[in-house]
């Protein structure tokens, strides 16, 4: 089970942010078989050029997956990062089965 620590900077983390990335990071769970025990940590960032960074880092027992996208619109970077964590499973998957 994942547990979330979604923190924002100059950014207020509304219900509907907390949701969407819990909702989105959740559909990872499927990659693994076993209980999956591990805090998430997303931070999320504003600039002043109205560019967001969201940073996910899911620390693991055997793996670390960590990725960051700098995006205009913070919805289409988290799923942008998603994108990435999944490809670092797949990688993984694929490693440990050689």
């Amino acid at each position: 089970m994942l547990t979330y620590n979604i923190r924002g900077e100059n950014i207020e983390v509304t219900p509907a942010i907390r949701e969407y990335v819990e909702k989105k990071v959740d559909k990872l769970n499927r990659y693994f078989n076993e209980d999956l025990e591990a805090t998430t940590h997303v931070n999320l960032k504003v600039y002043n050029d109205k560019t967001t960074k969201i940073e996910i880092t899911i620390p693991m027992n055997s793996l670390t997956l960590r990725a960051e996208e700098r995006h205009e619109d913070m919805y289409a970077g988290i799923d942008l990062i998603l994108d990435k964590l999944e490809r670092q499973i797949r990688k993984h998957k694929t490693k440990s089965k050689s």
